[in-house]
């Protein structure tokens, strides 16, 4: 049975205020001083290759939720690509202390990694809701460090990147697909910067060149790579 009061606190309830401020004046409990020693902190996440890989997969398939008393955190995974997911399941216990839930889709072809904590939006810096409805960019302490770069490169690419041959020009292709166009264009600008030749489209920022498109595939260790050439 689902408490009455379920999303509910001090300040958006009345009843609830009334409540807190009743206990507020009561004499402290004799667990008191224990349950402020081992109340859970939530520090900092620092800047890591681990937490650059993930933010990047966040960019490409995440999705950040806000609930009265916490936060959420889902990321999306095609069923096929197993490997991937148990990836980024050990990330995310290794970043936040905790194992993600999996939740299987029935009517899809997907699974889901989420987890809940207090906070994850302020302290990844990331926006709850609709990405479109946000700028997206990769943050500038991932572009001013090459190895984090690059891994934030490996979770965006692992996500919604792609590799293939066009049979029209008969030539190497590594696309990342978004419908973020801030983001495009800073996987754009990020891409000249590293001394690459992309291509910016409506929906994708690729690379072309045959020697640079396995140059970029080797560097990130790119999953889906094939040995094309």
């Amino acid at each position: 049975m689902t408490p009455w009061n379920k999303g509910l606190t001090k300040l958006t309830n009345p009843s609830l205020l009334k409540t807190s401020i009743t206990l507020s004046t009561k004499k402290r409990s004799n667990f008191w001083q224990w349950q402020q020693e081992n109340k859970v902190k939530y520090s900092k996440l620092k800047h890591s290759a681990a937490l650059a890989e993930f933010y990047g997969t966040m960019l490409g398939d995440g999705c950040m939720e806000k609930f009265p008393r916490t936060d959420k955190i889902t990321i999306s995974f095609n069923r096929k690509e197993q490997d991937h997911l148990e990836h980024v399941f050990k990330i995310i216990s290794q970043l936040f202390g905790k194992k993600p839930k999996i939740r299987t889709r029935k009517n899809s072809q997907c699974d889901d990694l989420y987890f809940y904590q207090k906070n994850l939006s302020g302290r990844l810096k990331f926006p709850y809701g609709n990405k479109l409805n946000n700028d997206l960019v990769i943050p500038k302490w991932i572009k001013n460090k090459n190895l984090y770069l690059k891994h934030c490169l490996k979770g965006l690419f692992e996500t919604d990147g792609d590799w293939f041959i066009d049979k029209k020009y008969n030539t190497n292709v590594i696309k990342f697909t978004n419908h973020s166009t801030t983001l495009l264009e800073d996987l754009y600008s990020a891409l000249i910067d590293l001394g690459y030749h992309p291509q910016l489209r409506k929906y994708d920022t690729r690379l072309a060149r045959r020697a640079e498109v396995r140059k970029f595939a080797e560097w990130i260790r790119f999953r889906k790579y094939s040995g094309i050439v």
